[in-house]
């Protein structure tokens, strides 16, 4: 009798060992489901991040290298075609442009990139003044606005470097000029007017640089020669400022508009 109550509490702790193990391998269990779903989640999540970046970032060099040839038919239709298609573009005919790519390379060290030619980087600076919309132009020319950007300023610090050659110095009109426009008036230096050019200002500045048509602008004052070359430029005015008060801050700097003695600058305000 005593041989079976020990069989018998011996087969009780048996069942009562296997039914922890078994409660504790279905805690496992239970545990290793949560985990691989977190897991699952997470790796879901990471994926989606991983293609928006990649969507809102940088092109990869295959993505790049199968756009190149879009790229280069854009910039050809601008620059290559006919000229009335990059003077309403590019501001500049073609024979211009290209002479302004051979001085920002030749001049400045302008380089083509490993997927930016130079004259692509030109273009798309000069799209800039024209249409004053970076999106517009990464629209335009297939690059995120981060690249516009880059090289914008990469080609507006060569363009910068050349201020001495890009600002002429000006030769007075003389008794042998033949142009009609321009042989009326001996001794002038050029013709000097200012003009609006679109800006983006924060919300406490727009009252100043409303101009009288409404828009937000800088008024630019500037004066080019008998040849359209530019002589001076004076940018940042508000575009409420007058013409007559910038033309007096031009005059009165210290290293501003200089008229020699005996010559004259033919003033056009509208």
């Amino acid at each position: 009798m005593s041989i079976v109550k020990s069989c018998t509490s011996m087969q009780a702790s048996k069942l009562e060992e296997l039914t922890t193990v078994l409660l504790l391998v279905e805690e496992i269990l239970r545990n290793h489901q949560i985990n691989l779903l977190l897991v699952r989640m997470i790796l879901s999540l990471i994926g989606t991040n991983s293609r928006k970046r990649k969507r809102q970032g940088r092109e990869t060099s295959g993505e790049m290298v199968d756009m190149m040839p879009a790229h280069i038919k854009y910039l050809d239709k601008l620059v290559r075609l006919t000229d009335r298609s990059c003077i309403d573009n590019l501001r500049m005919d073609r024979n211009t442009f290209g002479r302004l790519c051979c001085i920002l390379g030749d001049m400045s060290g302008l380089i083509d990139q490993k997927f930016v030619t130079v004259k692509e980087q030109v273009a798309m600076f000069l799209c800039i003044p024209s249409h004053h919309k970076t999106r517009i132009v990464g629209y335009d020319f297939m690059r995120s606005s981060q690249t516009v950007s880059r090289y914008i300023h990469l080609v507006l610090r060569s363009v910068l470097s050349q201020h001495s050659l890009f600002l002429v110095q000006p030769t007075p009109i003389d008794d042998e000029c033949t142009d009609s426009r321009w042989k009326w008036f001996k001794g002038c230096l050029g013709a000097l007017d200012g003009t609006y050019i679109n800006v983006r200002v924060p919300l406490a500045d727009i009252p100043r640089y409303r101009n009288r048509k409404g828009q937000i602008t800088t008024n630019t004052l500037a004066i080019c020669d008998q040849h359209l070359r530019f002589i001076y430029v004076l940018p940042g005015w508000e575009g409420s400022a007058g013409d007559s008060r910038i033309l007096r801050d031009a005059v009165s700097r210290p290293l501003g508009l200089q008229v020699p003695k005996g010559m004259t600058v033919v003033v056009i305000f509208f």
